[in-house]
């Protein structure tokens, strides 16, 4: 029999860059959580490992989720396969870990499908393979990450918030963004111990958020920009980029007032998704 898995977004609340690591990737501080906004996986047993997907030019050797049931399966020597149906609901390259998401619930998933018995500390260092935001999308629920993203300390759950998530239809290169990241916009991820602390004692209107690819993003897509007024007209506070675009995010005190902003930015031609945190682990 088979199975079925969501695949949750994830959140930067802060994103702060500290420097650029010896082996090439950048030092990181971010508070991230959890959204309830999801894909859905369907996982059933077959004599090789495929993958099909609601939106078919995913599917390939380069889909993350396919590299996660080949990583899984050559970890564990095991002799089968599976058929890994995707329902997509994460906006792709978004910001918001779609395909990190689904890689994550595919670990998840064949662990228990293939009955391979993995414990959580092996499924995270092929988590670590994958990405850097697979580890945080394994876990779910609210961690500060550090390192490359991989090192996670858990966190209790966000208080309930309104989120409203938009996305105006342009495409943003991740690895130019933070090619064109200058030192001076490295931080030292205060904000994100800041606000580890503060979010259960404040208002998300006061929380101290911070996203140090945001300015680098701005200069280069200004639509981005746009995003953000719209949502700060609309009455969002605080907004801010999701990672490194070009999704922008921003918190409403009432569902209605978040679905009366998500109609606004619809009428721009932009993609627009009411959610919120979600207490989530596997």
């Amino acid at each position: 029999m088979g199975l079925s898995i969501p695949a949750y977004a994830k959140l930067n609340l802060t994103l702060e860059v500290l420097g650029k690591r010896p082996d090439g990737y950048h030092e990181l501080r971010s508070l991230m959580c959890s959204l309830a906004l999801h894909d859905t996986l369907r996982l059933e047993p077959a004599a090789a490992i495929e993958v099909r997907c609601s939106l078919p030019e995913l599917v390939g050797p380069g889909n993350l989720a396919h590299r996660a049931a080949l990583l899984l399966r050559a970890a564990t020597n095991y002799s089968g396969g599976a058929t890994i149906n995707i329902e997509k609901r994460i906006p792709v390259a978004a910001g918001l870990g779609g395909g990190s998401s689904d890689a994550a619930a595919t670990l998840i998933g064949l662990n228990r499908l293939w009955d391979t018995g993995l414990p959580g500390e092996a499924l995270q260092d092929l988590a670590a393979q994958l990405g850097s935001d697979v580890p945080f999308c394994l876990a779910g629920g609210t961690a500060l990450a550090s390192g490359r993203g991989e090192i996670l300390r858990p966190l209790p759950p966000l208080p309930p918030a309104i989120i409203l998530l938009v996305r105006p239809p342009i495409q943003v290169s991740t690895a130019s963004v933070y090619a064109a990241l200058t030192p001076d916009g490295y931080g030292d991820g205060a904000a994100s111990e800041r606000l580890a602390t503060l979010a259960y004692a404040t208002p998300p209107v006061d929380w101290p958020l911070v996203n140090a690819l945001q300015p680098v993003t701005l200069r280069a897509y200004p639509l981005v920009g746009e995003v953000l007024e719209l949502l700060r007209e609309l009455g969002a506070a605080p907004v801010l980029m999701c990672g490194s675009g070009p999704t922008c995010f921003g918190f409403f005190d009432t569902a209605e007032e978040a679905e009366r902003g998500a109609r606004a930015a619809r009428d721009r031609g932009w993609e627009a998704w009411v959610t919120g945190p979600i207490d989530w682990q596997p």
